[in-house]
C-alpha cells in the first residue's frame, strides 16, 4: 500500500476510533496520532471538517472550545521561541551593547531553528531583524536626536544588515569592525549610551 493522505489517515483513524460523533476527546485522539503519524500538529477545527466531509456528526460547542483552546497554546509556543530578542520588537532605540546581546540571541535562535529545519521561524526571526534594522535606520535620520545616538543607531542598522546578509559570518565581522580607527573614534572614546 503506497502513502496515505493526511485526510485519508484523519478519516481512517476516527473510524478506528468507532467512527460517531466527534467531539473533544476523539478529536484529540485523532490530532494526536495524526502528529505521530506526520510529524506536525493540525488544528482541532480543520480536522473536525475532513471528519464532516466524510460524514461525522460534529458537536460543535466543544469542538469550537477545543481549537480556541489549542490555537491559544501555539502562540505561546511561538512566542516561547522568540524568548529573549523581545527588544528587538520595541520601538525604543537599542545601545550597541544591548544590540549585540540580541544579535547573539538571535543567532542562536537561527542556528536552532536550522537545526529543526523550522523554515517558518527562520523568516519570522529574519523579519524581526529586517524591522529593527529599518527602525535603527529612521532613528539615524531624526535630526532630533543628538549626533552620537545617531551614529550609535547608523552603527547598529549596519550590524543588522550584515546578520541579514550573512548571519554566520557576524561574529568575524563584528570583531574585525570593533578594531578598526572609525569604530574606535566613534564608539571607544566615549561611552554609549
Amino acid at each position: 500500500m503506497g502513502k496515505i493522505s493526511k485526510r485519508e489517515f484523519i478519516v481512517m483513524t476516527w473510524e478506528r476510533l468507532g467512527a460517531g460523533r466527534i467531539g473533544r476527546k476523539k478529536l484529540r485522539a485523532v490530532q494526536n496520532a495524526l502528529a505521530k503519524e506526520f510529524g506536525a500538529s493540525q488544528s482541532p477545527a480543520s480536522i473536525a471538517r475532513m471528519l464532516s466531509d466524510a460524514g461525522a456528526e460534529l458537536n460543535h460547542p466543544e469542538i469550537i472550545e477545543f481549537d480556541a483552546k489549542w490555537r491559544e497554546a501555539q502562540l505561546e509556543l511561538e512566542e516561547k521561541k522568540f524568548r529573549g530578542i523581545e527588544d528587538l520588537f520595541r520601538t525604543e532605540r537599542l545601545t550597541l551593547a544591548r544590540a549585540e546581546e540580541l544579535i547573539d540571541r538571535m543567532e542562536t535562535l537561527r542556528r536552532e531553528f536550522e537545526r529543526h529545519e523550522d523554515e517558518q521561524a527562520l523568516a519570522q526571526l529574519r523579519r524581526a531583524a529586517v524591522e529593527a534594522r529599518t527602525a535603527s535606520q529612521a532613528l539615524a535620520k531624526d535630526r532630533t536626536l543628538a549626533a552620537s545616538i545617531r551614529a550609535e543607531q547608523s552603527e547598529l542598522a549596519e550590524w543588522l544588515r550584515v546578520w541579514i546578509q550573512t548571519p554566520a559570518l557576524l561574529a568575524d565581522w563584528l570583531e574585525l569592525r570593533r578594531r578598526s580607527p572609525d569604530f574606535r573614534n566613534k564608539f571607544l572614546t566615549k561611552t554609549s549610551s
